[in-house]
């Protein structure tokens, strides 16, 4: 894992932000505890937005429910869409929409008037389920026994068809078996590294196999020292640095000292806020009311983010220069630059490289939010001397 395998990560952090506030609804009822319930027996003439350890929907909602928690059931009936983020989903009841759910399994034992769309470690479609609409599905194993009156899109480790379907099915699978009762009315064209056994009968229309061969990667050129995607990474940084030097000196004299005078403080600030954040911001999202504040807070969030590893390069090129220099000052935009060159270096070395960059990402992001309260208290004094870089005035 290197600085950009850790982007990478954030920048999923952030789609999944993004896809997981509801954009549509209205919170009209909220339900939450360590076990949210809709009795059975009781009627709901709303959306509803459950949260707890158990979300179970035993009785009747005629609108949407966005549930998350660790387990959300149905075994009553939706009217609207059913949209789930929970380690398991299950579908035993009756959702007369659609179905969007992210897991860690999702089970459909019921009926899905429409189309099922899931991404989770085991999606499954019972011999009991069925769903009258499409699937789409991502996974580690997707399994479909039950009926599926449109098509399949599927991809994942393992697919196992096993039932009826009403339309197309293309895949991207390393295995894909089929059992004796598939019956496929459309098409079926799989991407795999090894050719199906296709039961006699058991594809309406044509059949297409795209074999996936896979390559040998070789390693990078001195662990990716000199991949384009590094380097832009370095000069982009070394350019937003810049910028902020020249536009916020004083406040880039201050980031710099705060690194000297309280690294572990700043480490600590810089990983809660690095962690917490984005769990922070989906939260806020999940009522339609508090979607501005969230993307408000994903912007800083992204901001700091953006000006953290500059903030560490200046950190690091200033501490260098006080030890090589012995006090004599080295310009600040010199010191930025052998910061950057030397966190470059360091966070592509084998082995360590993914945890320096990790764990100074953090310390960075510290830098930015301790500098800001330190800006928000102008009279708090600092407790040792200024650090021996000529800030530009």
């Amino acid at each position: 894992m290197n600085l950009r395998s850790s982007f990478h990560a954030l920048v999923l952090g952030g789609a999944l932000l993004a896809l997981g506030a509801p954009s549509a609804a209205m919170a009209t009822e909220v339900r939450n505890g360590t076990a949210a319930v809709v009795a059975s027996g009781e009627t709901l003439d709303d959306d509803l937005f459950a949260s707890g350890q158990t979300v179970t929907i035993a009785g009747r909602v005629t609108g949407d429910v966005f549930a998350t928690g660790q387990t959300v059931v149905v075994t009553g009936t939706v009217d609207g869409d059913l949209l789930a983020a929970a380690q398991q989903v299950v579908v035993d009841g009756t959702v007369n929409g659609n179905v969007r759910a992210a897991g860690a399994v999702i089970t459909v034992n019921g009926h899905v008037a429409r189309s099922v769309t899931g991404a989770a470690q085991q999606v499954n479609i019972s011999s009991s389920g069925r769903v009258d609409g499409s699937l789409v599905a991502a996974g580690e194993t997707i399994s479909t026994f039950g009926q599926v009156g449109r098509g399949i899109t599927a991809g994942g480790g393992t697919l196992q068809l096993g039932g009826p379907v009403g339309g197309k099915v293309l895949a991207w699978a390393n295995n894909l078996s089929m059992g004796p009762n598939t019956r496929v009315a459309g098409d079926l064209e799989y991407h795999s590294e090894r050719q199906a056994e296709i039961p006699s009968g058991a594809v309406a229309g044509r059949v297409q196999f795209d074999p996936i061969q896979r390559e040998a990667r070789q390693a990078p050129v001195l662990n990716g020292l000199f991949d384009f995607g590094g380097l832009v990474w370095l000069f982009g940084s070394a350019i937003l640095g810049a910028l902020a030097i020249m536009f916020a000196p004083r406040a880039s004299a201050r980031a710099a000292e705060l690194g000297r005078q309280q690294p572990l403080a700043t480490f600590g600030v810089g990983l809660l806020v690095l962690c917490t954040v984005p769990l922070a911001a989906l939260l806020i999202g999940v009522t339609l009311v508090g979607i501005p504040f969230a993307l408000a807070l994903t912007a800083l969030y992204w901001l700091g983010l953006l000006l953290a590893w500059p903030a560490l390069g200046l950190v690091v090129g200033t501490e260098l220069a006080r030890r090589v220099r012995r006090g004599e000052p080295m310009p600040v935009l010199g010191a930025l630059v052998v910061g950057l060159i030397v966190l470059h270096l360091v966070t592509h070395l084998p082995v360590v490289g993914g945890l320096v960059a990790f764990l100074g990402l953090a310390f960075g992001l510290g830098l930015i939010v301790q500098s800001f309260r330190r800006w928000r208290r102008p009279s708090e004094p600092l407790r040792t001397a200024a650090v021996p870089v000529a800030v530009p005035a």
